[in-house]
């Protein structure tokens, strides 16, 4: 293994060498959250399309200002769905709900709690009243042209609801990246089996797959490859020509069966860096498979747990937003933080925290360290703490937060 490359710079390299994002599709509005917007969207017309009422209530011509007591005629009804026909003069007003259109000759809406009430040929002003309170003028929220929605925009419900009101019922998104996830090991079975005290059950593939759905790729587990060269290459020439991009789990070690590097030699796939200056994911692979594939990067996963999951978050999880369209951005936030002691080791360090919201702001909380092979430290993490070569706590009141391990990320 050659000498191992920096968190930071292990990840702009596997950037700089995945740059193109992959190409765009069309769906429908109902098929299209979760996925990532390939174009901006605009409005194209203003907002709102005319004045509207904020409130349940009276539509009037306030002018100048109208004193508390004043009775005005009420000469009609303006509902969301069916506008009054003509223009208000004065002394008059009409009933009128949220979101309907205010007629001409208003300026402005009353709260009914601020009246004597919907019912009746008359409404008496219970409160003063002045020009333009209660409206949502035309064009106010939106012009025409506006970006509404960024290109690389992950689209959740609110996007959705965006959408459906700008009238877009088809959708121009990026492709899901396809990732295929090759596990390794004969000590490894399947999840539903019974191990030997020498077994483990495969879950490393099960958790990388869920991480590739949250990123919105589209997850492809191949199976667990035993430590023999044949089935090893089988699957991972199956993972080449299938997906995007390939991940191994397991066996990128420097042990007499770590075979996966060898083997994805021989299939010509060329090394980019093999080890990492980080605890946990030390053994972590990069390489690039020969031209003319459809696979455009692999990565060599640690096979512990932890380590497998944390450096999916640090590296694939980026790699998967640059693919889509995304700006995978600067990638951590400097925090304040307390919680568990860690002990100072010569690598970086990568220890779960949870973010928490006090009065003092947001501090990164430090879960209480595990091995790597612990697959149980994890559920306590929003992110991760980088945790410095010798330095001890205390010495910075302020350290890295990279989000990941449940959902959050901080750009």
């Amino acid at each position: 293994m050659a000498s191992a490359l920096s968190l930071s710079d292990a990840r702009a390299r596997i950037l700089r060498t995945v740059v193109a994002p992959l190409p765009s599709e069309r769906v429908t509005l109902d098929r299209a959250h979760g996925r990532t917007l390939a174009g901006s969207i605009r409005a194209d017309t203003p907002w709102p399309a005319t004045d509207r009422s904020a409130m349940d209530g009276f539509a009037l011509a306030a002018g100048s200002g109208l004193a508390v007591g004043a009775s005005l005629r009420v000469v009609g009804d303006s509902l969301a769905g069916k506008p009054f026909v003509g223009a208000l003069g004065d002394g008059e007003a009409i009933r009128i709900m949220t979101g309907a259109v205010v007629p001409a000759g208003a300026d402005a809406v009353v709260p009914v709690e601020q009246t004597s009430g919907f019912h009746g040929e008359r409404v008496e002003l219970r409160a003063a009243v002045r020009a333009g309170q209660h409206i949502r003028p035309f064009g106010s929220e939106l012009v025409a042209g506006t970006e509404v929605l960024a290109a690389g925009t992950v689209l959740r419900a609110a996007a959705i609801g965006v959408l459906a009101v700008l009238g877009h019922t088809v959708v121009e998104v990026r492709r899901r990246p396809v990732v295929a996830i090759v596990a390794t090991g004969d000590e490894v079975v399947p999840a539903d089996s019974v191990p030997l005290p020498h077994q483990v059950r495969e879950s490393n593939s099960w958790a990388a797959a869920a991480q590739v759905g949250e990123c919105g790729g589209e997850p492809l587990r191949l199976g667990v490859a035993p430590d023999e060269t044949e089935a090893l290459r089988a699957l991972l020439q199956r993972a080449l020509r299938e997906a995007d991009v390939v991940l191994t789990i397991g066996g990128i070690s420097k042990g007499t069966h770590d075979l996966v590097q060898q083997v994805l030699g021989d299939l010509g796939v060329r090394t980019q860096f093999h080890g990492l200056d980080l605890k946990p994911g030390k053994p972590t692979f990069f390489g690039l498979p020969p031209d003319g594939g459809r696979a455009r990067a692999v990565l060599g996963l640690p096979g512990n747990p932890a380590s497998s999951f944390t450096v999916f978050d640090l590296l694939v999880r980026p790699l998967l937003v640059a693919l889509l369209g995304g700006d995978p951005g600067e990638w951590r936030a400097q925090l304040p933080w307390s919680g568990a002691p860690w002990h100072a080791n010569s690598r970086l360090q990568a220890v779960p925290a949870l973010l928490q919201f006090g009065p003092d702001g947001v501090r990164a909380v430090l879960v209480k360290p595990t091995p790597s092979g612990d697959p149980f430290g994890l559920l306590g993490g929003s992110g991760y703490v980088l945790v410095g070569g010798q330095r001890a706590p205390g010495e910075t009141p302020l350290v890295p937060f990279v989000g990941g391990a449940a959902g959050v990320w901080l750009p």
